[in-house]
């Protein structure tokens, strides 16, 4: 169990960067491994926000040697658990002590102290986590005895060697009021509304609360257009269907480059009234094509598994399950009573 372990649990803001690089380019090869991503880039950012001292969280302290790591950002009354990772025990040590100590216990001691923090921290009425490179049930037995929902979310790829499919049929069976154009800045504000549509009473405003409201989308894809979270922006890549004539948008898809040769798609959405008109098909299949284009062999996405008509649209464009992961969630009684969602303690 993690409590016999042997190591200590200390203050994030306590530690410089040069203490934690190890650990994150331990990290930095199990996310090229397991997903083909690129995590350099926001290990960079990650080291920087370290050697401000500003980022509530945890290291695992064995012997003098961080071995692992726990961050959250605070967003209003609500905090997200960023990354949790540990690096698996040292031989020498197991051998020492005799215990079958695990990168996996460690992080579990890492997630049930700062959820001990931060279920008593009477500002924080929602928490939310997605930890991507961990496998679904990995940590669910601490989330699940915190009081947690947990959303079981697939990664899905596809190949893009070979022949791809060319959109222009797609394009041309358009509506002639729609036209499909290239992401433009100008776009952030206007995209904002129509997320916040076309996640209406969508099972992912359950796991993201941002997508809620327009402001809340907007800082969504603030984040997404300029920091490398998810990978870095591709603003060729990334299209809107906006109604001819005028800005407005009715469907969206963002991408990002998450490795030399893997793009990610990190956002895809429709507004409600122009669904099943073939705008989400013809949006990923101009993806593939400029992702192609631009060297990429490799295409991912993620997708609630619940949402059973986009993951059956996926399958059909060629995307295969090769990882699946869990979102999970908790709120304070009372402070999502406005959207009519089932609440625990």
């Amino acid at each position: 169990m993690a409590s016999s372990l042997s190591h200590e649990i200390l203050d994030l803001r306590h530690f410089a960067a040069p203490m934690l690089r190890p650990v994150l380019e331990a990290e930095s090869a199990v996310w090229r491994e397991r997903l083909n991503w690129d995590y350099l880039a926001s290990a960079k950012l990650l080291l920087q926000y370290l050697d401000s001292r500003s980022l509530p969280g945890y290291v695992s302290v064995d012997a003098g040697r961080v071995t692992g790591y726990i961050f959250c950002v605070y967003e209003d009354s609500k905090a997200v658990i960023g990354d949790v990772f540990a690096l698996p025990a040292r031989a020498d040590a197991l051998e020492a002590s005799g215990l079958e100590a695990t990168g996996q216990e460690v992080e579990e001691s890492l997630l049930q102290r700062l959820l001990e923090l931060l279920l008593h921290s009477p500002g924080v009425d929602r928490i939310e986590s997605q930890l991507l490179l961990h496998p679904a049930g990995a940590h669910s037995s601490v989330f699940r005895q915190a009081g947690f929902e947990e959303y079981r979310r697939l990664y899905l790829s596809r190949s893009l060697t070979g022949e791809i499919v060319n959109p222009t049929t797609e394009q041309a069976a358009l509506s002639e009021n729609l036209e499909l154009r290239p992401w433009q800045d100008s776009d952030l504000n206007a995209v904002g509304a129509l997320i916040a549509e076309a996640y209406r009473d969508h099972p992912d405003s359950r796991i993201n609360d941002q997508y809620r409201t327009v402001q809340g989308a907007q800082r969504f894809l603030h984040n997404i257009v300029r920091f490398p979270g998810c990978g870095v922006f591709v603003p060729q890549v990334s299209h809107v269907v906006v109604k001819r004539g005028r800005r407005e948008p009715v469907a969206l898809l963002l991408g990002s480059r998450v490795s030399a040769h893997c793009g990610h798609i990190t956002q895809i959405c429709v507004h409600p009234e122009y669904r099943r008109q073939g705008l989400a098909r013809l949006l990923l299949r101009v993806a593939a094509m400029q992702f192609q284009r631009l060297g990429m062999t490799e295409l991912t996405l993620t997708v609630t598994e619940s949402n059973l008509q986009a993951v059956g649209l996926y399958a059909d464009e060629g995307y295969k399950l090769v990882h699946s992961f869990n979102a999970a969630v908790w709120v304070r009684r009372t402070a999502d009573r406005d959207w009519g969602f089932a609440i625990r303690e």
